[in-house]
């Protein structure tokens, strides 16, 4: 058998005896641990006292009966707390007995007392170390008390203390009170070396699986963020900095409640990006839980639109609340232990026209010709989970060269210094962001970097911006020549003839709303309602932000009898301009005719309470 084997084997033993001494890792904390070694410590330092009486000068039989007395109660006292886990009642009387016998040896021991107050170090420690944060002041005070007691006595009284009568016998007690003191010392901090390493290795096994569960979930909420458009038109950038970072098999990663996602749906035969920035309630683990939930459910809603010939056939305006009503339903499921502020939107590929819902998330920044400014400053509905309302859909026209910018709470809640009682300062001026756009051009990753050199993060920062390059759709002489000849036939009342060209013309320029403007004049001259609606709402398509367009679509449809029609284009209304009163009347009268008096009603008691709201001072 090899050294190396040997030296294995008798380090494992002495791990198992050392463990069998202290108490198993899984079953006690520290402070239970460093009290059997004491215990232990004292059992041993009091064993080898006693065995060096019967081999020197000076035998006194007080001092022989203090160290056995000392000695009965130690090892009494290891048992009840090592097998019986009686560890509260045994600080105390450890505390004092381990005094009270130092002073014993040191009265009855030769009066070798600068040797023999040596003993007390060792003990000062272990009875801080059990008496915790809390009073090992105790310790300090009375082992500072009881040196300069035992000098005064010592010196006035010199015959109160033992004396031996040979250098010999001093010599002696000098060794053995030097050696029980090392043993004491090595015992002890071998005690605390284990304990704490016991605790390090437990914190690092805690530290690595929790690390992993983090990895696992990155690996899980990964996929669920980011772009995933390949548009031409419309182009989306992202950054992403989560205020958790941590460490797994040497490699960086990072855990938060923000995502930012993006892709392409068809809602009617028109391409839209749909994309959404949130940050889930929490941080790290609980926020990432979120993103999970949502990130989920924001997949699925996609997919569905793919599908589903419902979801596609609905306007962006209707898609944005269904969309938020769903996401909405599945954190209500959590009964307010998951939130989510959230901005929600739809961009037009071809038009670049914006739709949005802001759920309690910061306002959405437009950078235009080297300003920048809030789009609204206005929350439209409450954070997903917390309370369902109608929320109103904010709309506007992103123009070439315009950038918008989105972003979480992290952007402003920035700790920018420290007061005068030492107390750090958050940023709470939620305007200062517009400057740092301005400073960084409209590039998230700049305006990123840029705001960790403004302040340090205190919460996850998430920023996505929105830019719209169209592509050329008609030559303008084209269509100006191509329109002259209707406009022309329109002012001398050739109604028939005008509808002709102007029919010829929206084959080719189908996407020109000049055409479909026109088109509804001549078929509304001409009695078509169908046809005048069916015109409107091609307009609409085409200029989304003419909402009179969308309302006269909707008188159309509903002369025509179409009245699911009807009430879809005068919902778009609503839905951007809900204080509108004459056109929840069209909505209460066209829900009325198609059988649907619960809507009806509910229409009926938004004017009540809007007149009444008008009517207050």
């Amino acid at each position: 058998m090899n050294l190396s084997l040997v030296l294995r084997k008798t380090k494992k033993i002495l791990a198992e005896f050392v463990s069998f001494v202290l108490g198993a890792q899984e079953k006690f904390v520290m402070r239970h641990r460093i009290l059997n070694g004491t215990l232990l410590a004292g059992i041993i330092a009091m064993g080898v006292g006693l065995s060096s009486e019967f081999f020197r000068e000076g035998f006194e039989i007080v001092g022989l009966v203090a160290l056995w007395v000392a000695f009965g109660f130690a090892i009494f006292f290891y048992y009840l707390a090592r097998f019986k886990h009686q560890f509260k009642i045994l600080i105390l009387p450890t505390f004092i007995i381990s005094s009270l016998t130092s002073f014993l040896q040191i009265q009855y021991s030769g009066g070798i007392v600068s040797a023999n107050v040596m003993l007390l170090a060792p003990i000062l420690v272990l009875n801080m170390l059990i008496l915790g944060k809390k009073f090992d002041w105790l310790a300090i005070v009375f082992f500072v008390s009881a040196v300069f007691t035992l000098n005064y006595i010592q010196i006035d009284h010199p015959d109160w203390f033992s004396d031996y009568s040979t250098d010999k016998a001093r010599r002696e007690d000098f060794l053995i009170t030097g050696i029980s003191i090392l043993f004491l010392l090595g015992l002890m901090l071998r005690t605390l070396n284990r304990s704490y390493e016991d605790a390090i290795g437990e914190v690092s096994r805690l530290k690595y699986q929790q690390d992993g569960d983090y990895y696992l979930t990155s690996l899980l909420t990964r996929p669920l963020s980011g772009i995933r458009i390949h548009s031409k038109t419309v182009q989306f950038q992202t950054y992403i900095k989560q205020k958790k970072a941590f460490q797994f098999k040497n490699r960086e990663y990072e855990l938060g409640g923000d995502i930012c996602v993006a892709d392409q749906i068809v809602l009617r035969g028109r391409s839209y990006c749909v994309f959404a920035n949130g940050d889930a309630m929490g941080k790290s683990m609980q926020g990432a839980g979120g993103v999970l939930v949502f990130g989920t459910a924001f997949r699925a809603l996609v997919e569905r639109t793919h599908r589903e010939g419902i979801l596609s056939g609905y306007y962006p305006e209707r898609w944005l609340h269904t969309a938020l009503s769903d996401l909405n339903d599945v954190f209500e499921g959590f009964e307010g232990s998951m939130s989510m502020s959230l901005l929600l939107g739809l961009v037009d590929e071809e038009n670049g026209f914006l739709y949005y819902i802001n759920a309690e998330h910061p306002f959405p920044i437009r950078y235009r010709e080297g300003k920048a400014s809030f789009l609204s400053e206005e929350a439209t509905n409450f954070k997903l989970g917390m309370k369902k309302d109608k929320a109103r859909i904010e709309t506007c026209w992103i123009r070439p060269g315009d950038t918008i910018v989105i972003g979480s709470d992290g952007r402003d809640d920035l700790s920018i210094g420290i007061d005068a009682e030492a107390n750090r300062v958050i940023n709470m001026d939620h305007t200062s962001i517009l400057s740092q756009v301005e400073a960084s051009a409209g590039e998230i990753e700049v305006l990123g970097e840029r705001l960790q050199k403004v302040g340090e993060l205190t919460d996850d920062l998430s920023l996505l911006s929105i830019r719209f390059r169209p592509q050329p759709q008609w030559d303008t002489n084209s269509r100006e020549k191509g329109l002259e000849e209707p406009i022309r036939l329109l002012k001398k009342n050739n109604d028939i003839e005008a509808l002709t060209l102007l029919t010829n013309y929206a084959d080719v320029y189908s996407s020109d709303p000049a055409v479909w403007k026109l088109l509804y004049r001549v078929y509304r001259k001409l009695e078509k309602p169908a046809e005048a609606g069916q015109a409107a709402e091609n307009f609409s398509n085409h200029h989304p932000s003419g909402l009179q367009m969308i309302l006269d679509g909707a008188i159309q449809y509903a002369k025509a009898s179409l009245i699911e029609e009807a009430i879809d284009m005068a919902e778009r209304i609503y839905s951007r301009k809900p204080e509108v009163i004459p056109v929840i009347r069209i909505l209460s009268r066209l829900y009325k005719k198609s059988k649907r008096p619960d809507k009806a009603e509910e229409y009926q008691k938004e004017i009540l309470r809007l007149q009444n709201g008008s009517a207050k001072p």
